[in-house]
């Protein structure tokens, strides 16, 4: 295992794209580490620190756990990147992850209490599904979904026409 010199992680990181993120220390001061972040095609955040320093990490325990932990790369894809520009290979989205969006959780929860759908039967569903099965079901309009009892007299009276000032 090569040393890793602060100079070369700092170009793997600029060259894979890697977006520079803030500091421990707050924004007015830079810390003694450059902060990086990537966010991958499956949603996977790759995150690492690039020290201010000349120097180089000579322990090749240290360098193999930040190649593996942080950059996700192998050793001969981080050299090859660092040295002739030759981005590493990541995984990319399958394309369900990609053209499907995230249900919000209390939707998920929703459905699956009060509407009566599994899990499974959730996880099948897209945003659009999902949202108009919601809907279905508070058209209905059981007591649960209602909203408590001193909201439903205040909508009955609003209902009446009669302003007594809520």
């Amino acid at each position: 295992m090569r040393p890793l010199p602060h100079s070369a992680h700092r170009k793997f990181v600029e060259t894979e794209g890697w977006e520079k993120k803030g500091t421990a220390r707050g924004p007015s001061k830079t810390g003694d580490h450059y902060r990086y972040e990537l966010v991958l095609a499956t949603g996977d955040v790759l995150t690492t620190r690039v020290s201010h320093g000349p120097g180089q990490i000579n322990d090749p325990r240290l360098v193999a756990a930040i190649l593996r932990d942080q950059l996700a790369v192998t050793e001969d894809d981080f050299w090859r990147c660092v040295e002739k520009g030759v981005l590493p290979p990541r995984p990319q989205a399958s394309p369900s992850t990609a053209t499907r969006e995230a249900l919000d959780a209390k939707l998920v929860r929703n459905l699956v209490r009060k509407v009566g759908l599994t899990e499974a039967d959730v996880a099948k569903l897209t945003k659009a599904e999902a949202v108009r099965r919601w809907q279905e079901h508070l058209s209905k309009g059981t007591e649960d979904d209602r909203g408590p009892a001193f909201m439903r007299e205040e909508q009955a009276v609003e209902g009446r026409g009669l302003d007594i000032g809520f």
